[in-house]
């Protein structure tokens, strides 16, 4: 199966690569509607838009026209906003979650063509980083219409109406500052795991309440991104760093669903924060993750082996990859 990558950049856009991982490009500017020197904080594919890409700049939406190879502008009401996280509804492509900077989540029910704003009624403004914002948007694997969403720094959000009304969720966390959900009813019984700036938290009540969850191969509280391997084994990964953007980090595997971790084995230190890791169900075997200064990484075995891949790519916030359309 052929394959492309794609990295979204702080200053070059998004990197292509057509080779799993070993060499990247971007578009050229005068066959892209996006600046090649803008800032993309997010990637977004779906399984039923072969080739088609969806970009979350500082500039607004973009979508990848694969036949004609351009970046097309979208209109949307997110224009001049860090659009930092763009989910399309596994079961729905014209289905659009995006969420931002400053913190808001705007839907698409067409495909882009209109949006609303939802009324979550978060916090406007927070400690450490001044302005809140999205860090990671789900679809819930059995409800269809419910949405989650975690802000950094609010708490974790939940729609049960496909985006219409919210509920504050942080009963039991001991920071309001989330970055990442993992939810799976593969046990018998729901599970929900959220990193965090201190540490992981669980909730075995969808949600309602949280409990800290002690993660002794952590040498740090600060937990990044998060994911499991889109199959039925269990395995589980999870980034941690010695703080954000940070210096070094490490990268951590479970194989039992979150029950216990070790380290994932990355052949060299990072650089920083790993801040994405990238799966897809086409291949479950095949995995990237990225650090914050521009270092991949990628396992073709599930996440048993890592290789590092040569090119580095400057500031990195989101790396993913995708079946090459046909």
């Amino acid at each position: 199966m052929d394959t492309v990558t794609y990295a979204a950049s702080i200053g070059h856009s998004v990197w292509f690569s057509y080779d799993t991982g070993e060499t990247w490009n971007r578009a050229n500017t005068n066959t892209g509607g996006i600046y090649n020197e803008s800032r993309c904080w997010c990637v977004s594919t779906h399984a039923d838009r072969p080739g088609e890409v969806l970009s979350g700049t500082d500039l607004g939406v973009y979508r990848w026209d694969p036949t004609a190879e351009r970046w097309n502008y979208v209109p949307s009401p997110m224009d001049g906003m860090h659009i930092q996280q763009i989910g399309q509804h596994p079961h729905d492509a014209d289905f659009i979650a995006a969420g931002t900077r400053p913190a808001a989540i705007f839907i698409s029910e067409d495909a882009g063509q209109s949006w609303f704003k939802a009324p979550l009624g978060n916090a406007s403004e927070c400690e450490f980083i001044n302005t809140p914002r999205v860090t990671s948007i789900q679809f819930d694997p059995i409800d269809r219409d419910t949405l989650w969403a975690t802000i950094e720094i609010d708490a974790i959000w939940r729609s049960r109406d496909r985006g219409r009304n919210w509920q504050r969720l942080a009963d039991g966390l001991r920071t309001d500052d989330t970055h990442n959900l993992i939810i799976f009813d593969d046990l018998g019984k729901r599970r929900i795991l959220c990193s965090t700036e201190l540490g992981l938290h669980r909730s075995d009540d969808d949600g309602e309440t949280w409990n800290f969850v002690d993660v002794p191969q952590a040498p740090w509280p600060y937990f990044r991104s998060m994911v499991r391997r889109p199959d039925s084994s269990g395995v589980m990964f999870l980034s941690v760093g010695d703080r954000p953007s940070g210096e070094t980090g490490l990268l951590l595997r479970s194989r039992d669903w979150g029950e216990t971790w070790e380290d994932a084995g990355l052949p060299m230190p990072v650089n920083s924060t790993i801040w994405w890791i990238g799966t897809n169900p086409a291949d479950p075997m095949l995995i990237f993750c990225c650090t914050i200064m521009g270092q991949i990484f990628r396992s073709t075995d599930g996440g048993e082996t890592w290789t590092k891949m040569k090119r580095e790519l400057g500031e990195l916030r989101m790396i993913t990859w995708a079946p090459a359309p046909e």
